[in-house]
């Protein structure tokens, strides 16, 4: 029988779930270090605002069921778990490794892991034989996210998302291409777009400019042979794009997910991109009125979904003891059964465990998703490679600040488009 977790209104309704499994939630951004051996230290991170935004509550309630079911098999072990923001991960780690009190395990995004490897603020996933069949059941494309100069900065758990959420009593079809989706805003419904990754990256694909865009991300060198001309103007058209679409009375631009969420919930959005986690959040709002589909395709091809995937990275400080015991829940946590587990009970993520199968054929929502994780794969192969969060820190104010600019008509698209293609050249 499947445990089904409510999501995490409140700080006293997720403090009263964490006691029930036997967890200790810590304030704020304390590090403390368990002193008892068979404790792990588990810190949570979830997404930045400034990237892909989620509830913290959902990054919880992602971890709780497998440490539930840890705790049945090793009934000894407790858990102090703890929720850091991502933008405060790196400062409070340095601080707290300089005293040797950094946690067991962190829950982060591969970009986040990779960054916090860099600096050695993780170690990498340990290369022993108890992890290495463990290995041999992931995606090799999940891995190559998370592998830096030879090692892995963190083990893959779950992929994240982004599809199209509508309301059903505004939207009986979804549009499943982009001529559909501007005939629905012409029709009379109200859609929403904003310019961050969630808001606009999915369209790059469906107008053939995804890889063009992904260069910049990366700080790789660009390929030899590369027509960047050809690269130049297919983010023109991709920009161009955009800004006829923001001329439309009923595209609503928002800030940011926050304010499409908050769209959607209250009815004035009838359809907007979404990022998978917060299903959680739009199903308890909106029940049976919310649609979940694959984002529209374009004239040249399909979407571009982004893609966040979840990693379990190690900390530096752990004893040996503790270590074993992180590694254990880390394999655990990649068995089949639990894979399947956090995929149907939190309909908001994809197994990374290559012989898990999902009912896509009972759920729409898993068969959007699994659609979604199929065209990442696809579509935007340059950011199967791994890359750092600081890159996308600075990159994503002016990145965004372009996309705004050339929406409203402050700048054209020719403008635009060059301007976008010189952030690559930001270290």
């Amino acid at each position: 029988m499947r445990t089904s977790f409510p999501p995490f209104r409140t700080r006293a309704a997720a403090l009263g779930l964490l006691s029930l499994l036997g967890l200790v939630a810590l304030p704020g951004c304390q590090l403390v270090r368990p002193l008892e051996p068979n404790t792990l230290h588990i810190v949570v991170v979830p997404t930045d605002k400034g990237s892909l935004q989620a509830d913290p509550e959902a990054h919880i309630e992602l971890a709780a069921p497998v440490m539930e079911a840890f705790r049945r098999l090793h009934p000894g072990v407790h858990f102090r778990l703890q929720v850091v923001q991502e933008d405060r991960i790196e400062p409070e780690l340095e601080m707290h490794r300089r005293r040797g009190l950094g946690p067991d395990l962190l829950l982060v995004r591969a970009p986040v892991a990779v960054a916090l490897l860099r600096r050695g603020l993780v170690d990498p996933v340990p290369r022993d034989r108890s992890l290495a069949d463990t290995l041999l059941t992931i995606r090799s494309g999940e891995l190559e996210r998370v592998r830096q100069d030879g090692r892995l900065a963190g083990l893959p758990v779950v992929e994240e998302v982004t599809l199209a959420c509508y309301d059903r009593r505004k939207v009986t079809a979804p549009p499943t291409d982009l001529k559909g989706l501007l005939a629905l805003a012409a029709s009379g419904r109200t859609i929403g777009v904003s310019v961050d990754p969630i808001g606009i990256w999915w369209s790059a694909g469906s107008l053939g400019a995804s890889e063009s865009l992904a260069l910049m991300i990366t700080d790789l060198p660009i390929p030899p042979g590369r027509d960047l001309d050809r690269d130049r103007q297919l983010v023109q058209g991709w920009l161009r794009w955009l800004r006829q679409a923001a001329l439309q009375s009923r595209v609503d631009i928002a800030s940011g997910p926050d304010e499409l969420l908050a769209g959607l919930t209250s009815g004035r959005l009838a359809w907007i991109p979404c990022y998978s986690l917060n299903l959680l959040r739009l199903q308890q709002e909106m029940g049976p009125h919310l649609g979940v589909a694959p984002l529209p395709a374009g004239p040249e091809g399909p979407p571009s979904p982004f893609s966040s995937l979840r990693v379990w990275a190690f900390g530096t400080d752990s004893s040996r003891h503790q270590r074993q015991l992180a590694e254990q829940l880390a394999r655990f946590t990649l068995t089949p059964k639990q894979q399947r587990e956090l995929t149907l009970t939190s309909q908001s993520v994809m197994p990374v465990n290559r012989y898990v199968s999902i009912p896509v054929a009972e759920s729409g929502r898993l068969a959007a998703m699994a659609t979604a994780q199929d065209q990442f794969r696809q579509i935007t192969r340059a950011l199967v490679t791994p890359f750092s969060a600081d890159r996308v820190r600075r990159l994503l104010p002016p990145f965004e600040q372009i996309l705004y600019e050339v929406m409203v008509g402050v700048v054209s698209p020719e403008q635009g488009a060059r301007q976008l293609l010189d952030l690559r050249k930001i270290p």
